[in-house]
């Protein structure tokens, strides 16, 4: 006999006080693969969640089972009854308040009330995702700068025939997600994201040639949408306008003609109104077209439809373009076009009109107002921006704060009222190296040209050599005082009242045709003297229109002595005005041989408000 020597395995056998393991549950709605193994779907949350599992081995009857959510007993315990054989099919539920987003795990507790002992299964992992991705928001599909200014078929045969788009990483990317993309309300292509996906942060579209050519010419909103593994749906994503020119549509209308006062180059004083583009007849015009104005290649205007009526004119349309608009690409060469919509449907381009613009101002920053001082030694007011009776009598002087902007040889202008002082000071290598505020002198000549008032407007300007657009300060309010009896007295003069709306706006609904500022009689007024009317626009930040300047003058009669008097403002320096304030005094000349000084009023400033509220913006 051949003895091996090789000891033989000890089969262990169980005894009473060895539990059998017992097996984790099971969902049949969760996603088993390794991917997303317990995901739950969303359409399987809308109802208790059934959890199967099998009699075990040790059951008998009046054993118990119970269902564990996140290793707590949750629910009945349901016995085992005399028909349940290990093996047969047993299924707990999870209640609809416990299917919360987030990781859980299910199993069940069995108990023997004979044994009092109790066991717990292994667990089965739960995933629940109710979170739609792309939160806060899916970005637009990225296309290729071939489709900027819309997609022609020489374009896309020169793509290969398929036009790729990208839809780059969003918020909760995974494997798996189904991304839908729409062209206007048609399905497009759709992409499921993989793990090389994933690897370059982007999914990749396709567009096919048969795809592109079974959707009509013309703008469509571009969008996608993204459903989750679990069944989650993400908003649209934010579209993007695509314009398809795959049929043979015309490029060559009229080109846009540009108001002519405006010359080769649009400077700032001439974009602060904004700037009026006509559009010209063009071949089959018809009413209710849609009008898109394009300032620059990449900058488009919303549509306007040509009134009926307007269609056979030599212009169909005049449009008149932002400041805000203009502002975007403020150097350089602009090239302007317009498209045409009829229906919905692209109908033709036009050829383009070439202008240059310079709105950048020499002093980009808001310049600050001057500070004005007397120079009496004699005189017992120390006040800034106040000239009393001895000052008056001597030259002044202004502090003008240092701005890093300014440059050697910029030339500084000072408006005082009325009165200009060109060239009153020209930055020097002396001021850039000290770079600290400059001490200017003012000619005694200019404060007495103007005359006294209680709030005289002075403000300067920097214009520089090659730049056409000067740099206007803040407006400075200047007390001037003199010793003689002014019209006014002691109070000075309360600048013009206009009629506002209940808003308290200057808008059409008070001035149709333009709007009046009212002079009262005031105290000391007396005939032959004379009224200088000044009013001025600004825009909503508050900058100067040189275009809304408006002055008139008016020698009072016995009749003005006693009932006051109104200048009218033209209804076309409103309109240039649009959405803005304006600003009116008068100064009052006195009569000849008078011992009087002039006189500037209060100036009164009130907010204009001239769009009807069906008009996008204003036009002359």
């Amino acid at each position: 006999m051949t003895i091996i020597d090789m000891a033989p395995k000890v089969i262990k056998q169980r005894t009473s006080v060895e539990p059998i393991p017992l097996p984790a549950p099971d969902i049949k709605s969760a996603f088993h693969d390794n991917d997303n193994f317990g995901l739950i779907p969303i359409s399987a949350l809308s109802s208790p969640l059934i959890v199967d599992f099998q009699v075990w081995e040790a059951a008998e009857p009046g054993y118990t089972y119970q269902l564990l959510w996140n290793n707590s007993r949750v629910g009945p315990e349901i016995e085992i009854s005399d028909t349940d054989k290990p093996g047969d099919p047993l299924t707990l539920e999870v209640p609809l308040e416990l299917l919360t987003e987030g990781l859980h795990s299910v199993g069940y507790r069995t108990y023997s009330p004979f044994a009092d002992s109790e066991n717990f299964s292994e667990r089965f992992p739960v995933v629940i995702d109710r979170t739609a991705p792309g939160k806060p928001d899916l970005a637009i599909i990225h296309f290729p700068a071939e489709v900027q200014n819309g997609l022609t078929a020489a374009e896309l045969t020169a793509l290969g025939g398929t036009l790729k788009a990208e839809i780059v990483g969003y918020t909760g990317m995974a494997k798996h997600d189904s991304i839908k993309t729409y062209w206007g309300d048609i399905e497009g292509p759709t992409a499921e994201v993989d793990e090389s996906d994933m690897g370059i942060n982007k999914v990749i579209i396709e567009f096919s040639r048969d795809f592109l050519e079974s959707i009509e010419p013309g703008v469509h909103p571009v969008k996608y949408r993204v459903t989750d593994r679990a069944g989650n749906v993400s908003d649209d994503s934010i579209s993007v306008d695509i314009l398809l020119l795959l049929e043979e549509i015309p490029v060559n209308y009229p080109a846009p003609i540009l108001d002519p006062a405006l010359g080769t180059l649009i400077d700032h004083a001439e974009a602060k109104p904004g700037v009026q583009v006509d559009i010209p007849h063009y071949p089959g015009a018809s009413a209710f077209d849609q009008i898109t104005l394009f300032w620059g290649d990449d900058l488009q205007m919303l549509p306007v439809l040509i009134p009926p009526g307007n269609e056979n004119q030599d212009i169909v349309l005049s449009l008149r373009v932002p400041y805000e608009t203009l502002a975007v690409k403020p150097v350089g060469k602009i090239s302007i076009f317009y498209r045409v919509t009829r229906q919905n449907q692209l109908n033709g381009s036009s050829l383009s009109a070439q202008v240059e613009v310079f709105l950048t101002l020499p002093i980009p920053e808001s310049a600050e107002p001057l500070i004005v001082q007397g120079t009496s030694l004699e005189s017992p007011n120390v006040d800034d921006n106040f000239i009393d009776e001895d000052d008056y009598e001597l030259n002044a002087r202004a502090i003008l704060k240092w701005s890093p902007a300014f440059r050697v040889n910029d030339d500084i202008h000072l408006l005082w009222g009325d009165q200009q002082r060109l060239q009153w000071h020209q930055i020097t290598e002396a001021d850039v190296a000290i770079a600290k505020d400059l001490i200017i002198p003012v000619a005694n000549s200019i404060m007495k040209a103007q005359g006294t008032g209680a709030e005289i407007p002075v403000r300067y300007s920097v214009t520089r050599s090659g730049n056409p657009n000067p740099s206007t300060s803040v407006v400075q309010k200047i007390t001037v005082r003199s010793k003689e009896d002014l019209p006014g007295g002691t109070e000075g003069i309360d600048g013009p009242v206009f009629q506002l709306n209940p808003a308290g706006y200057i808008s059409q609904s008070v001035a149709p045709d333009g709007t009046v500022g009212n002079i009262a009689a005031y105290i000391n007024i007396a005939e032959n003297q004379k009224l200088f009317f000044t009013f001025r626009g600004f825009d909503r930040e508050n900058n100067l229109i040189d275009a809304a300047t408006f002055t008139a003058s008016r020698e009072l009669d016995d009749q003005d002595v006693v009932n006051g008097y109104g200048f009218k403002v033209p209804y076309r320096i409103l309109r240039i005005i649009c959405r803005g304030f304006c600003e009116a005094y008068f100064r009052v000349e006195p009569a000849p041989g008078s011992n009087q000084s002039s006189v500037t009023s209060r100036i009164t400033r009130v907010p204009v408000e001239m769009r009807e509220s069906s008009e996008p913006f204003c036009t002359l």
